[in-house]
């Protein structure tokens, strides 16, 4: 019955986020899902984020058998470079990584609730570094530390990337069970 109950709560996460960012749905039933998700996925799916991560996200979602993805392992985080040659989902990939990135130096939390790692990595943006290279196709990214920890969040969010990369959104709803 919980697991029911959660996948009925997802079902409404996901059907509200497509309705905001395509513009469907009334006021009402996007307040009635708000209420039911509660505080943290209103504030999830606040104006701030919708218009920025969220939007973003939810579109690279929907495009991820256009995504290429290749990981290197370092010793200390891992090298990672994502690309498409789609240029509509090129600039997703880059607008949503400059996002995430400029919130992490600002540390401004996003919730996510549909990663693992995220939320560790906006925890700790001191404990690791970045480095990002805008390419024409996508971006390549150097995420490093030298705590063992955060080099294992670190995998972890790039396994995490590759997954919803291969599978889209039956892996994020996996991640949020």
């Amino acid at each position: 019955m919980q697991r029911r109950s959660f996948m009925a709560v997802a079902t409404s996460i996901v059907g509200t986020v497509l309705d905001v960012l395509f513009g469907r749905g009334s006021r009402r039933a996007h307040a009635q899902d708000h209420e039911m998700m509660g505080q943290g996925m209103g504030a999830m799916m606040s104006p701030g984020n919708m218009s920025g991560p969220m939007r973003t996200g939810m579109a690279l979602f929907e495009r991820h058998k256009l995504i290429q993805r290749e990981v290197t392992d370092l010793p200390n985080g891992v090298r990672d470079v994502t690309t498409s040659d789609d240029p509509t989902t090129a600039a997703l990939i880059k607008e949503h990584v400059v996002e995430m990135y400029r919130r992490l130096d600002e540390n401004r939390p996003f919730p996510y609730p549909m990663s693992n790692s995220v939320p560790r990595m906006f925890a700790h943006p001191t404990r690791y570094r970045r480095q990002l290279t805008l390419l024409p196709n996508g971006v390549a990214v150097i995420e490093t530390a030298s705590d063992p920890e955060m080099v294992a969040v670190i995998k972890a969010h790039a396994r995490e990337l590759n997954r919803f990369a291969k599978e889209g959104m039956p892996a994020m709803m996996r991640n949020m069970m």
